[in-house]
Formats: structure tokens, sequence, C-alpha cells
């Protein structure tokens, strides 16, 4: 029996958050980076950057983006969208995407490696307390943290 056209054109989890849902936080992503003045002496570091729409915003405006995500599904997505193969012509922008928790993996990578951030996000992720305390001791003092989510958790289907 040949699948129906629903079950033919239904996305993957990642790709459907990546060009659907995902689309709904530019808002917030635009604002997060006026208000610190996002620019080409930037690095951000993305906590559960998921499929990297929000690094790829900075990275256009000339930012360093260092991402980390436990999806790996998303991550490959963020990959894609921020480390093009050459031959597409895509833009070069200074991005790492590193598999793991919030501090880039078991050795930390996301932290050890590369400029400290200037600015630290978790869109749609919340660290905890020991993550958050690595974070802001490898970032230094005065490096602003933005936590953002959909809502109480118990009520976001977004976070687990």
């Amino acid at each position: 029996m040949a699948p129906t056209l629903a079950q033919r054109h239904l996305p993957r989890p990642a790709r459907d958050w990546a060009e659907i849902q995902e689309r709904m936080l530019v808002p917030l992503y635009e604002a997060v980076y006026e208000r610190f003045e996002v620019g080409r002496h930037s690095h951000v570091l993305g906590l559960g950057c998921g499929s990297g729409l929000a690094l790829v915003m900075a990275a256009a405006r000339g930012a360093t983006v260092t991402g980390t995500d436990t999806d790996e599904a998303r991550l490959e997505l963020a990959r894609q969208r921020l480390l093009p193969e050459p031959q597409w012509g895509a833009r070069h922008w200074t991005a790492r995407v590193l598999p793991g928790g919030p501090d880039g993996g078991p050795d930390g990578a996301a932290l050890r490696e590369g400029p400290p951030p200037t600015l630290v996000t978790a869109f749609d992720t919340l660290p905890d307390a020991a993550v958050l305390a690595r974070v802001a001791q490898a970032a230094g003092r005065g490096v602003p943290v933005v936590l953002a989510g959909w809502g109480p958790a118990e009520r976001c289907a977004a976070a687990p």
C-alpha cells in the first residue's frame, strides 16, 4: 500500500522545529543581539543551540559563534547552517558546533578552546546551576548570560 500524502511529507522532528517553530523566536534573538550590541568583536556561546538559527543570526552580524547541544539531529542542522560546504559559495564566518552538554561535552571544549565568550545564551534550554557556574567562571565577570524559555517547564512541550 502506498503511503498517504501526509505520511510522505511528514518532516523529521528536528527539521520541523527548524522550519516552523524556531522562526517564532527570531524577534527574541534580534532583541538580545541588539541590546548587547553583538557584532564583529563578539563571541556568542549558545548553550543548547538547537538547529542553530540564533547563532546564524549572530554570525551574520559578524560575531564568532560556538554552539553546543545534546540533540544530534538538531546539531546536524546547526552544522549545515553554520559550517556549509565551501563549494556552495556560502558566507565564511568563524563558527564551532560541538556535541555534548552546555559546556561543550565532558572535557568542556566550548569553554576551553577559542576566545572567551562575550555573551552566553540559552534560548529554550535551562542549564542546571552547576553548568551555569562553570560557564560563568570560564566567561569571566561581567559577561551577560541570557536565559529564555517558552514558559514554565511543566507547561512547555519543547523542554523535557
